[in-house]
């Protein structure tokens, strides 16, 4: 019997021939080249880890986001994921176009349909984000250096270029699969030596989460989303009670299993 988290999910990469196609395209079309937070974004939309994401979130996505922690769809989803281009770029283009996504290296690695285009209030956004606009934290520093940016959202098609979808959610769910795994336990990077004796106790393998970002409790609900998944059926509970309490709010919906260590042994969350 396979188990819910050896089944494949979805990815937004297209067939070769598609791609070739898609690919011929791009000749045609603007280019943006990706910074790396967006490089890392993309792939996780492309290879699934932002299920169920399927490309940069329009403005009504993104203000649900940020006001409900939801999607327009009600789905639970924790944090913005726009793609934000400079001014100079944003005024070449308008919703309805489609652009092309270059990595660093010089390859395409995805076409993306515009359907919104707006200028966002960064301010505002820390505030709902952050609580307020405190210029020592690192979420606010990172925002303000969006100022004057341009955010674009639409659904994404990736492109079949090597490693696209390597390590992504459903190599690793192949992993499991393969190896008869009944338990993954997904672990921030930070508490990977914690969480060695958690795996232990469980008797489940132990995935290591990609590296986080500064949201806040709002980004152990991220990382909790992309352990499921990756085929995680625990999570180790990070030591941050606020993000502990979002957690388990939330558990029954994020479909994971929350634990955490403490002198008396590995206790659920």
């Amino acid at each position: 019997m396979t188990l819910p988290h050896h089944q494949p999910i979805r990815e937004l990469l297209v067939s070769a021939e598609a791609g070739r196609k898609l690919l011929d395209e791009t000749a045609r079309l603007a280019i943006w080249d990706l910074t790396g937070d967006q490089l890392a974004d993309l792939r996780l939309l492309v290879n699934g880890g932002y299920a169920p994401l399927r490309g940069f979130l329009p403005q009504a996505d993104h203000q649900a986001v940020l006001e409900q922690m939801r999607l327009a769809s009600g789905a639970l989803w924790p944090v913005p994921v726009p793609l934000d281009i400079s001014a100079e770029f944003a005024a070449e283009i308008d919703a309805g176009e489609d652009i092309a996504l270059r990595a660093p290296d010089g390859t395409i690695l995805a076409i993306m349909s515009i359907t919104d285009k707006w200028a966002p209030d960064w301010r505002a956004e820390a505030k709902e984000l952050f609580g307020g606009c405190d210029p020592s934290h690192p979420g606010v520093v990172r925002m303000a250096a969006l100022a004057g940016r341009v955010c674009l959202g639409g659904p994404v098609k990736g492109l079949p270029v090597p490693d696209a979808v390597a390590g992504g959610p459903n190599a690793m769910r192949s992993d499991w699969r393969e190896q008869g795994r009944a338990r993954v336990l997904a672990c921030d990077p930070g508490d990977e030596a914690l969480a060695r004796p958690v795996a232990q106790a469980l008797d489940a393998t132990l995935l290591t989460l990609p590296a986080p970002r500064h949201y806040g409790p709002r980004e152990a609900l991220r990382l909790a989303i992309l352990a499921r998944n990756y085929g995680a059926t625990d999570l180790l509970l990070p030591a941050d009670e606020a993000a502990q309490d979002l957690l388990r709010a939330h558990q029954d919906e994020i479909g994971v299993t929350l634990a955490r260590r403490d002198s008396a042994g590995v206790l659920s969350g």
